[in-house]
C-alpha cells in the first residue's frame, strides 16, 4: 500500500471552492516563477554579467560573483519579490481554510482521542528543544514548527505543515502521486530483496506524512516517529489514527534520543538534513547509528540540491532560500559532505552510499545518503530476510 499526496483523511482541512481556487492560483504562479528561473540565467548573460564585467574585468563565475552581479538586476529583483510574495500568500490562503475548519477538526480530534488504530503520542511541557528549532520560521510557516508548544492539545502547526506542504510541492512541479517514503521503500526493496524491518524509526517526522507510509508498507512492524515540535507530533498522531494506521510519536531531539542501543532495523529521515545545523547533523547521524541493529539500514533523504553537479548559477538560485525563504541552514548543508558526516558517526567507508532516487511523480531525483551496519555474517539489510 502506497501513501502519497492523494491520501485524504477526516482531519485534513477542507477548502471551500473559492479557497481552493485561490490556492490553485498560487500553485500556478509558483510554477510560472519556477520556469522563469531559467530566464534569470538569460538576464545574467544579457545584462547583469556584462555590467559586472565592465567594473571587474571578468565575467561572474562563482556564486559570490553571480550574486554581486544579479542583486541589482531589475529582472531578478522582480522574480525574487514575486517568489517571496507567492510563498506568503500561499500560507495566508491555507491559513484561512485551517482557521475556518478548526472547530470541525477539533471535533474530529476528540473522536480520535481513544486512538482506534492503536497508536500513541507523547509530548512533554518540560522538553527543551535544541536551538536549531528556533532559528527561523522554516519556509515562512506562520508561527513556525514550534507553534503550540505551550499548549496540551494544539495541532495547528501540523495542519499548516500538511496543507502548505501539499501546495508548495505542487508549486515546484512535484505531482500528487509522489511519495518520499514510497521512493525510499522501493529503493530498499531493490537493494535488499526480502528486507522486512521489524522496528522502524522516522527522525524529524514533522506531520507524519512519511511515517504512515512505512506503517502502510510494513503493517507488521512497530513504527516510531520523533520530532521536537509538539504541534507537529499531535497532528501526526491524529492523522495516522484518522487513516487507520498505527504509529507511535515521541517528542525527542533526534540527536539525543532515549531509545536503547540497537533497537531499530530501519532508521530514516526525510528532508531533515537541510533543516538542521552541521553540529546537529553530526549528533543525529551518530544517534541513528547507535539505535540501529546489526543487519539494519539508515537512509537519510533530502531535496534535490545535492548529489548532482549543479552549476554556480543553480547554486546561486539555491542560496535564495537562505536569504529569502527562512531556510537558515540551507547554505550550510550545501557545503556539507554528508558521507563524511556518516563516517564521523562511525560507519565504515564501505558501509556508506551517496546516491539519488528518482521521484515517483516529479521532475528530479531525491538526494540520499545511506548507512549499513553489517550483521555477524557480514550481511547488510538482512533484517528478517527469509
Amino acid at each position: 500500500m502506497i501513501i502519497d499526496r492523494t491520501a485524504t483523511h477526516e482531519l485534513l482541512a477542507r477548502p471551500l471552492h473559492d479557497e481552493a481556487a485561490r490556492t490553485q492560483y498560487i500553485v500556478q504562479l509558483k510554477n510560472r516563477l519556477r520556469r522563469y528561473e531559467a530566464a534569470n540565467r538569460t538576464a545574467l548573460d544579457a545584462r547583469a554579467g556584462p555590467a559586472y564585467a565592465a567594473t571587474s574585468g571578468k565575467a561572474p563565475e562563482t556564486v559570490e560573483e553571480i550574486t554581486a552581479a544579479m542583486v541589482g538586476d531589475p529582472f531578478y529583483q522582480i522574480w525574487s519579490a514575486f517568489s517571496r510574495s507567492a510563498q506568503d500568500v500561499m500560507w495566508n490562503s491555507v491559513g484561512e481554510t485551517i482557521q475556518r475548519e478548526l472547530p470541525r477538526m477539533k471535533a474530529v480530534a476528540a473522536g480520535l482521542a481513544n486512538a482506534p488504530a492503536g497508536g500513541s503520542c507523547e509530548t512533554s511541557p518540560t522538553f527543551v528543544a535544541p536551538s536549531d528549532a528556533y532559528a527561523g520560521h522554516i519556509h515562512g510557516q506562520p508561527g513556525g514548527y514550534m507553534l503550540g508548544e505551550g499548549s496540551a492539545d494544539d495541532f495547528v502547526a501540523g495542519a499548516f505543515y500538511e496543507s502548505g506542504g501539499n501546495a508548495y510541492s505542487l508549486g515546484v512541479g512535484i505531482g500528487t502521486r509522489d511519495s518520499k517514503s514510497a521512493a525510499v521503500i522501493e529503493f530498499l526493496a531493490e537493494r535488499y530483496p526480502g528486507f522486512k524491518p521489524r522496528r522502524i524509526l522516522d527522525l524529524a517526522c514533522s506531520s507524519g506524512g512519511a511515517t504512515v507510509g512505512y506503517a502502510a508498507a510494513f503493517p507488521e512492524a512497530e513504527i516510531y516517529g520523533v520530532d521536537v515540535a509538539p504541534g507537529l507530533l499531535r497532528y501526526a498522531h491524529l492523522r495516522a489514527e484518522a487513516m487507520g494506521l498505527k504509529a507511535h510519536f515521541r517528542q525527542m531531539d533526534a540527536g539525543d534520543m532515549s531509545f536503547e542501543d540497537e533497537s531499530f532495523d530501519l532508521v530514516v529521515s526525510h528532508n531533515m538534513m537541510h533543516e538542521v545545523s552541521r553540529d546537529s547533523l553530526g549528533r543525529i547521524f551518530s544517534e541513528a547509528r547507535r539505535v540501529l541493529r546489526a543487519g539494519g539500514v539508515v537512509v537519510h533523504q533530502d531535496v534535490p540540491m545535492k548529489g548532482a553537479d549543479f552549476s554556480a548559477f543553480e547554486k546561486f538560485i539555491f542560496a535564495w532560500q537562505t536569504k529569502n525563504n527562512d531556510e537558515p541552514f540551507w547554505d550550510e548543508f550545501l557545503a556539507t559532505q554528508a558521507p563524511e558526516v556518516m563516517l564521523e558517526a562511525g560507519f565504515a567507508p564501505d558501509e556508506v552510499l551517496e546516491t539519488t532516487v528518482r521521484m515517483r511523480d516529479g521532475p528530479r531525483a531525491w538526494y540520499v545518503v545511506l548507512g549499513e551496519k553489517p550483521d555477524a555474517e557480514g550481511r547488510r539489510g538482512s533484517a528478517l530476510i527469509g
